[in-house]
């Protein structure tokens, strides 16, 4: 409710505080969920309403974090560096990237 402040960014200071477990969805963690099979959502807002859904209670305010650094650092954009990727086996989209 605070003015200039969006739906990410409240996540963000929610999540931060521990007021509340939220996961604010970037274009990291929209793109891996996608990947990933976890959301197939076409809006940002949906995505996270997919993940609310799946993710466990207890791993909600770390897995926002976890999708964005397995976004920036293995999932990356153009690249994917899917023999690197200690999920590789669970990823349904490796194949389109590893020529599987």
């Amino acid at each position: 409710a605070l003015p200039g402040v969006g739906r990410k960014t409240a996540s963000v200071v929610l999540n931060e505080l521990g007021i509340e477990p939220a996961i604010a969805v970037d274009t990291h963690v929209f793109r891996v969920s996608h990947r990933l099979g976890l959301a197939n959502a076409a809006t940002p807002d949906k995505v996270e309403q997919q993940l609310h859904k799946i993710v466990p209670e207890a791993w909600l305010p770390k897995a926002h974090h976890w999708l964005i650094l397995h976004g920036r650092y293995t999932c990356l954009a153009q690249r994917p560096k899917c023999p690197g990727c200690v999920i590789s086996d669970l990823c349904p989209s490796r194949a389109s990237f590893m020529g599987v």
